[in-house]
């Protein structure tokens, strides 16, 4: 069967590296099985979420992957047993992001009718607009193949190819809703309404996409960083269709399917008050200045190397410069393996020429919220703080200057735009 194949041709290159959500199903198995025909530039991984198929699911991913001849892992979560469909789906893309390489795009196998399933899950949510996209072939390391590819034919694919795979019998309880909607709810709407409801829905979506197009040069006004998103506030309104769209794309970039109307809640609470909500796992929102920002704390620390980007933080280290500023910060080689760069830890002290005072003190002098306290870059000497870089340098930090035989470290702030949503 070359229907499938010649579909997706066109969106795996053979130069790039994939890695397969292998669920040890049919819809994942058909795609690593095609993929592998298009790129020997490929692996498969299997999340176990300890539930009661999830040992047989495993066995059958894992003797696929050996029949398929691709590097296979095995990942195992901590759930128990009955956890939700929303828990399982957060356990899995964490264990899956960190299993990636930077130069690896991620496969999954959401066909056509899971659009539908999604569109439909989206709606009752209370998504705005943009969460009616449902799902999205592509998207930053993502792609998935089959959104166009109806599951019938998927299924005849493994028939005509003798895929093995096991079912999951939990797709036949209907407590879960999106097993419900799939299992009654979608053919009861067939059985009533005349049409196909598969085309209703794409011709929907396809108008959605339509309509929202013009607001995409909305998108630059979002600026991102590893762990960090902003967006003017005055930008941000109720009953405006520019703040759904770009709380959308919000929504989209931190990983959410789609936007609820409990989520816009937060947006516009953050906005009225000075205080943060926690938005989507370890994301959170509140205001700075005139910005509404998105933080993730857990994303800003991720190496202990000194020049490593922390945030919309850059390192780096000159030999001279022209100008010390609070940007710039200057001090005698032999301390080069003893300082390093974190974030503030309650109770931290601050020596000025004057007084000592609180870290968290300094920062709030300054404007800077809470939420952006807990991440920004401090440089330490053991635990004594010599530079909050863009701020000020204590006192220590200051006669360390004084000194010859110096290496100069540098920071900058570097926030990109979203220009291509």
């Amino acid at each position: 069967m070359t229907e499938i194949r010649d579909k997706i041709t066109n969106l795996i290159q053979p130069s790039k590296n994939y890695v397969v959500a292998l669920s040890g199903g049919v819809d994942s198995s058909v795609l690593l099985h095609v993929v592998k025909t298009l790129t020997p530039n490929v692996r498969s991984l299997f999340v176990n979420h300890n539930q009661q198929d999830s040992n047989s699911l495993q066995k059958s991913a894992e003797k696929f992957a050996g029949i398929m001849n691709v590097e296979h892992t095995s990942l195992e979560t901590e759930l128990e047993l009955g956890a939700s469909e929303t828990k399982m789906r957060e356990a899995r893309y964490q264990l899956l992001f960190s299993n990636l390489m930077s130069d690896e795009v991620l496969l999954l196998g959401h066909h056509h009718d899971d659009k539908i399933e999604t569109f439909l899950m989206n709606l009752f949510r209370g998504t705005r607009l943009k969460g009616l996209l449902s799902i999205k072939q592509k998207s930053q390391n993502i792609l998935r193949p089959f959104t166009e590819i109806k599951k019938t034919s998927i299924i005849e694919y493994a028939k005509q190819n003798d895929i093995k795979f096991v079912e999951d019998s939990s797709n036949k309880d209907n407590s879960v809703l999106r097993n419900w909607l799939r299992n009654e709810l979608i053919p009861d709407i067939e059985k009533n309404f005349k049409g196909d409801l598969n085309s209703k829905i794409q011709n929907l979506i396809l108008e959605i996409e339509e309509l929202t197009s013009n607001q995409k040069k909305l998108t630059p006004y979002i600026k991102h960083a590893n762990g960090y998103l902003e967006i003017p506030i005055s930008l941000i309104n109720k009953n405006d269709s520019r703040t759904y769209y770009l709380a959308s794309v919000v929504s989209h970039l931190i990983g959410q399917e789609g936007l609820q109307t409990s989520d816009l809640e937060k947006i516009f609470l953050s906005k009225e008050s000075s205080g943060r909500s926690s938005f989507f796992q370890n994301w959170s929102v509140s205001r700075q200045s005139g910005l509404l920002i998105f933080i993730n704390k857990n994303m800003w620390n991720t190496s202990d190397q000194l020049l490593a980007t922390r945030g919309y933080f850059n390192f780096t280290t000159e030999k001279s410069t022209n100008l010390l500023s609070n940007w710039s910060y200057s001090l005698p080689n032999y301390l080069r393996k003893e300082i390093y760069i974190s974030e503030i830890s309650n109770g931290d002290l601050f020596k000025t020429e004057k007084n000592t005072q609180k870290v968290s003190e300094i920062f709030r002098s300054y404007g800077i919220n809470k939420s952006l306290r807990e991440v920004w870059p401090v440089l330490k000497l053991k635990d004594t703080i010599l530079w909050i870089p863009g701020i000020r340098k204590s006192s220590e930090g200051k006669w360390l200057e004084t000194q010859k035989d110096k290496f100069i470290i540098s920071a900058s702030v570097e926030k990109d735009k979203i220009e291509n949503f």
